[in-house]
């Protein structure tokens, strides 16, 4: 053990793999700190440059990147109330009154050294599980890996407010990508379409790239701002007089840090959900246990350290089920295991036997990037907090340049633009309808494995493994009662409503009920489901027994729910139709009263206008009320109602921005395929320079196109320098 531990550390210091460290944890601060873009974005576009790197190397930019962006969360959490993470909420709690107290610097100095000091105890504690790594391999057997899978699937799928219904259908699709290409087991070609280019299956990073970078980034564009405009308050002055305070606290007070590293490591372990959950849990319990729990939420010390202390350590943590079992424990872990499979390395008892020294560089990498981006962190700010507000239209060209080169790297063909393509409209209708992006994404890297451990299941065992496997039996078990119990709520307001006999229309807008904001969208997406999985089950019901049984179980299930959403989907949108159709009259009817209000004489009151627009011929099925001197017209219940603070033209404004930045995102992919990498993305980042972003003057524009095509340049030059190959274009 002592010799791995030190070799992994020697290893990781020689030369290039610091070097990727310190690169990995500069883009993972700077993403970070980016409420909204998210380390998720940060990793995929990584992913794609992962190709020829050495194993170490890759190790070093991907989890350096993914232990860089943690701190930097807390940047925004505490200086703006604005968590650069979800998981940093906590941290708002207590960091952000801490700042309206003039304590913003002590507050920033704690949750660095919080972060630090609780991911180098996750590292103490790693060290001693990665021993029981080995027997706790070979207790696994085929039908344990089912249930595990199945496990992380519902636990991901569950981070959230998603209907249990689309998780399954998300993670569904997820697998049923997975599915596509050679079947390792009977070597038979599935969901190919005859096209040699899908041999190798559905590649992760287009697929991740589509869903996280091109989805957010269309989102960000729409909203047309940063991810806040509020200033910072806190100055290099207050930092300077308040940071070592905030250090000497943590160091005299661990207590808090050391609590949350611990449940953050145990919670780490959990497939699925550890890696979202521990500060929220850490948070949580600090709060029942501290002595100044009451105080929690008021801006005190214990409250930033209890949230801070896991930050690091569930992501150290998560390494040994990565690792040993290949289950990641969130979405971070789901694409660091995509890039061991792209550098050919199988999580399980193979690779710890091959390379005993590899989990120690990983543990080694997340403890010097945890120190080194807290320092540096700490120091940089007061500046770090201001890059919040860029502007999304601004840091669209770069993300969308870097994706597009990205999901090229992946396939080697020109496909992969087609693929991003196709997985960026599928992540933003997901994610405008709800859907579970982290279930598909899980279930796609998983997929494969899940297919493999099914089928020996099925040869090895048959039926006999729900008598033979306890650990098989508990999990899905656990999984079956977390769907129940998700989906009970719901469940719940179907039988009252069906017991209650209630009318039928106020039913469909009540609690509980689906956006009709969305139900065009929704049923949609629900016939497009039906047909796609209805074909699918078709095509896997032609093949034979070994390749065709499990994609055709999970078409089946996307059938049935398909079908089931697809009827309630469209009835609701009959009604939402005839509602607005109802409702048009009466908005006509408002604007003539409002129109006859401005013509009224004076003297002349409301309720006279009114009378005056009946006698004209004009009845309409609304109440008149007099309120206080007012006119308060109240359609009736049930209908479609403009939100009175302009949130329907908001939402309506958006929607219009988001369209516009699917149209630059394909234009840039046309820009591409015509003129190549070195011409077609720079020229498309200037034309979008000076058409596609809004400035004070003309002059800003002019510098931005040719600020963006030079950057455009030197990434595409490093692209091409370090995977040496490049797309020249068809013209």
């Amino acid at each position: 053990m002592v010799s791995n531990l030190f070799h992994g550390l020697t290893v990781l210091l020689s030369g290039g793999p610091i070097l990727f460290l310190m690169l990995g944890m500069i883009i993972g601060m700077f993403v970070g700190m980016l409420p909204g873009l998210g380390t998720a974005v940060a990793l995929s576009i990584l992913l794609s440059f992962v190709y020829h790197m050495s194993v170490v190397n890759m190790i070093s930019l991907m989890l350096g990147a993914q232990a860089g962006g943690y701190y930097t969360a807390s940047i925004t959490a505490i200086t703006l109330n604005t968590p650069g993470a979800p998981e940093s909420y906590p941290t708002t709690l207590d960091g952000f009154p801490m700042t309206q107290r003039g304590e913003g610097g002590q507050a920033l100095a704690i949750s660095a050294a919080s972060t630090w000091l609780g991911g180098w105890i996750a590292c103490v504690i790693f060290i001693g599980l990665i021993q029981l790594a080995n027997p706790l391999i070979t207790t696994f057997k085929a039908p344990d890996y089912v249930g595990v899978i199945a496990l992380a699937i519902v636990l991901v799928g569950l981070v959230g407010d998603t209907p249990m219904n689309k998780i399954i259908v998300s993670a569904a699709f997820g697998l049923m990508l997975s599915f596509v290409g050679s079947d390792p087991v009977t070597a038979v070609y599935r969901f190919t379409f005859g096209l040699p280019q899908l041999a190798d299956g559905i590649a992760v990073v287009p697929f991740a790239l589509g869903v996280f970078a091109i989805t957010q980034m269309v989102v960000m564009y729409g909203t047309g701002r940063g991810a806040t405009d509020a200033p910072s308050v806190v100055g290099l002055r207050n930092l300077s007089q308040h940071a070592w305070e905030g250090i000497h606290y943590t160091l005299r007070h661990p207590g808090s840090v050391v609590r949350s590293a611990v449940i953050a490591s145990v919670l780490g372990l959990l497939p699925g959900i550890g890696g979202f959950a521990g500060n929220y849990v850490s948070y949580t319990v600090g709060k029942r246990i501290s002595r100044k729990g009451k105080e929690f939420g008021t801006g005190v010390p214990e409250g930033v350290m209890s949230a801070e202390g896991s930050s690091l350590s569930k992501e150290v943590a998560s390494l040994l089920p990565a690792v040993a079992l290949g289950i990641p424990s969130g979405i971070g872990m789901v694409l660091f295991i995509a890039a061991m499979s792209i550098e050919g390395l199988q999580p399980g008892q193979a690779l710890l036997r091959a390379h005993p020294s590899l989990p120690y560089t990983m543990m080694w990498v997340m403890a010097i990037a945890g120190l080194f981006s807290c320092t540096i962190g700490l120091v940089l700010s007061p500046w770090l907090s201001k890059v919040s507000r860029i502007r999304g239209p601004v840091l669209f060209p770069f993300i969308i340049g870097l994706a597009i080169i990205g999901s090229y790297a992946a396939v080697i063909t020109s496909i992969g633009f087609a693929e991003i393509a196709v997985f960026g409209l599928v992540g933003l209708a997901a994610r405008k309808a709800n859907y579970s992006l982290a279930a598909m994404i899980i279930g796609l890297v998983l997929g494969g494995l899940f297919n493999d451990q099914v089928h020996v299941t099925a040869e090895t065992y048959g039926w006999s493994f729900l008598w033979r496997n306890p650990i098989a039996d508990l999990t899905l078990l656990a999984a079956l009662v977390l769907l129940l119990v998700k989906a009970a709520p719901s469940l719940k307001i179907v039988l009252s409503r069906w017991r209650s006999n209630r009318d039928r229309q106020s039913a469909e807008y009540s609690e509980g009920s689906i956006d009709l904001s969305n139900i065009d969208l929704e049923v949609l997406i629900d016939w497009v489901m039906l047909i796609g999985s209805a074909l699918y089950l078709r095509s896997a019901l032609g093949y034979p027994q070994g390749a065709g049984h499990t994609p055709a179980a999970i078409s089946a299930v996307v059938v049935v729910i398909a079908v089931f959403r697809a009827a309630v989907d469209t009835r609701r949108l009959v009604v939402a139709r005839r509602s607005r159709r109802l409702a048009a009259p009466i908005d006509r009817d408002l604007d003539e009263v409002a129109d006859f209000e401005t013509r009224m004489p004076s003297g002349v009151s409301v309720g006279t206008a009114y009378e005056e627009v009946q006698a004209a011929g004009n009845p309409r099925p609304a109440q008149v009320a007099q309120s206080e001197g007012a006119s308060v017209i109240t359609a009736s219940r049930g209908l479609p109602q403009e939100s009175p603070d302009g949130s329907g033209a908001i939402r309506h404004l958006t929607g219009w921005r988001e369209l516009m930045a699917l149209v630059w995102f394909g234009a840039f992919i046309l820009s591409t395929v015509l003129f190549g990498f070195k011409v077609g993305i720079p020229l498309a980042g200037g034309i979008y320079g000076v058409l596609g972003i809004k400035w004070d003057n003309i002059w800003k524009k002019a510098l931005f196109a040719v600020a963006a095509m030079a950057i455009l340049e030197v990434l595409i030059s490093i692209f091409v320098g370090t995977l040496h190959y490049t797309f020249a274009g068809i013209l």
